[in-house]
């Protein structure tokens, strides 16, 4: 009698539990693991019908597409789907632009959707219907390798929260409107996308942007909460003019939340022209996080003006260089060790240099840091593998000969087959 009371509950346990435990549950499972829940019980048969989630990526490619056709299967499983759809991902490998990406999308619903993501991998950039805009519960919006053209007089996406974008076909006369049309945008990622002669930002609760690819000028407006902001580009193109540094600087100091920047140093070389290695006439005064990279410490310029946008931080904590040099040009040694500035770096925390070469305009880089920051707690040496042959022992010995400004400044070798190796004062 217990046994069969016992198997009749676990029974009911299984079949019985709450549809929103249910949903979560299968929420959290791949699909090739939702569709395999069927065989729990007789209950649960059709149950994975209703997953909220519908994700077809690489996973769901190594271990369930197998030798069948992947057409054929989205289009059943979004046909037998019941309930409220929340999020569909279509991420497969290999995947090339066709007209069954559009019925896919068609079938999928515009009243509960909230995270979408078409990554097309291979073959022509695929031109998206404009269902796509009917998906006003929107909240997360990823395309790969698209056309994003949305139609004329379309208002936005009133719930967006995040937007990526990467090998995206853009209109940039119209593209600026929608990204101010979406009010609700905190998070946008523009890579490899179309080249812009102006690109304009508008975003009341943006906090992150991201982009690599090609602008010739960049404007902010309307920003107040946009912390984070990453910059890198994809070709020289943009360096036309003199005025292109000066009139970056300008507007990324018109964002008043400004504390991470990572921006390629010669996208500063233009500074020469404004005063530099002088402080510049403006400052970013919330920027505490700073990623200057592909520094090239063979160009006098180059280093010249990352000194200059140094000095115009004078909130700055953390800095992080990553060297890109192949040349040794002892100009460059030579300016750097006629820089001794009066103004200190006082706020000036940590010090990061990666794939650090030990070249001599390196060394007096790190000199002249250390001897203007006064408050400096740490600096870490990642040594160039390709280019340091002593895992960093000959670089850091010749640091611990040079004066200090901060009587606690540790200084570390990342290097990985040395460990963190701490240099005491």
């Amino acid at each position: 009698m217990k046994s069969a009371l016992r198997s009749d509950f676990d029974s009911d346990f299984i079949s019985n539990l709450p549809n929103n435990i249910i949903d979560n549950i299968l929420g959290c499972l791949p699909l090739r693991d939702a569709v395999s829940t069927s065989i729990l019980s007789r209950e649960w048969h059709y149950k994975w019908m209703s997953c909220p989630d519908i994700v077809f990526d690489f996973w769901f490619d190594q271990m369930f597409l197998g030798g069948h056709k992947l057409e054929p299967l989205v289009y059943q499983i979004l046909k037998l789907h019941k309930g409220p759809l929340l999020k569909f991902v279509l991420q497969v490998p290999d995947l090339k632009s066709s007209p069954a990406i559009d019925e896919w999308v068609r079938l999928l619903p515009n009243k509960t959707l909230q995270d979408l993501t078409v990554h097309v991998s291979r073959g022509e950039t695929h031109k998206l219907t404009d269902h796509l805009f009917t998906f006003q519960q929107l909240r997360s919006l990823k395309l790969y390798n698209c056309v994003f053209d949305p139609a004329l007089g379309f208002k936005g996406f009133p719930k967006l929260v995040n937007l990526e974008l990467q090998s995206v076909d853009l209109v940039p006369e119209t593209f600026g409107r929608f990204v101010a049309s979406c009010p609700n945008l905190e998070r946008l990622r523009l890579v490899l996308c179309t080249s812009f002669d102006h690109l304009e930002i508008t975003g009341p609760k943006l906090k992150y942007f991201e982009f690599h690819g090609v602008f010739k000028s960049i404007s902010f407006k309307n920003c107040p909460l946009l912390s984070e902001v990453k910059l890198t580009f994809s070709s020289m193109e943009f360096k036309r003019g003199n005025r292109f540094s000066l009139d970056l600087v300008k507007s990324l100091c018109t964002l008043p939340a400004l504390e991470d920047l990572q921006l390629q140093a010669y996208a500063l070389e233009d500074l020469v022209e404004h005063g530099a290695p002088n402080k510049l006439p403006l400052s970013l005064t919330t920027l505490k996080n700073l990623h200057l990279s592909d520094m090239y410490f063979e160009k006098i310029e180059e280093t010249s003006c990352a000194i200059s946008f140094i000095r115009s931080c004078p909130n700055l904590q953390k800095l992080k260089i990553t060297a890109f040099t192949f040349d040794v040009v002892d100009a460059v040694a030579d300016f750097l060790r006629s820089q001794r500035s009066s103004e200190s770096f006082t706020q000036l925390r940590t010090v990061k240099m990666q794939l650090f070469s030990g070249i001599e305009a390196e060394m007096e880089f790190v000199k002249y840091l250390l001897a203007s920051a006064t408050a400096l707690e740490e600096m870490t040496i990642t040594p160039h593998a390709g280019s340091v042959t002593d895992g960093g022992e000959s670089i850091l010995n010749e640091i611990k000969r040079y004066p200090r400004a901060s009587p606690s400044v540790e200084i570390f070798n990342s290097e990985g087959n040395y460990g963190n190796k701490h240099v005491s004062v």
